[in-house]
């Protein structure tokens, strides 16, 4: 083995410099080829294209909904309203148990409710009890 045998790691690479001229081996067209929407600049084709036929995610069948009323509903736990005085939308929106946007509520769980209930849209499950 000699200095002038010794050879640069080829991990240590230097990379290609391409469009640099004919002479470079890659100039000109620097490896795009001739014409097309993917050989110009900022030209590609978008995830999921399919060159104009039905797309994948297009072609296969919808399903499923999402219920109107499973939007303004909550559904809430007994333990929750240990230290509520009284239970109404607005006062559980003031404390935070419940969205801004929720109209309705269901206590679920077992347990008993100190508090009284003072409005309709207020529903309960058989688990609870009242005081």
């Amino acid at each position: 083995m000699s200095l002038n045998n010794l050879s640069d790691s080829s991990s240590r690479k230097e990379r290609k410099r391409v469009g640099r001229g004919a002479g470079s081996g890659i100039g000109k067209t620097a490896g795009r080829g001739h014409k097309g929407q993917k050989s110009r600049s900022g030209g590609n084709i978008r995830p999921g294209f399919e060159g104009g036929q039905m797309p994948l995610q297009m072609r296969v069948p919808k399903f499923g909904f999402s219920s109107r009323v499973s939007r303004v509903t909550e559904s809430i736990n007994v333990s929750q309203l240990t230290e509520v005085k009284k239970i109404d939308i607005q006062s559980l929106k003031d404390l935070g148990i419940i969205k801004k946007s929720t109209r309705k509520v269901k206590i679920f769980g077992q347990g008993k409710l100190v508090a009284k209930i003072t409005d309709e849209n207020i529903k309960v499950s058989k688990g609870v009890t009242f005081e």
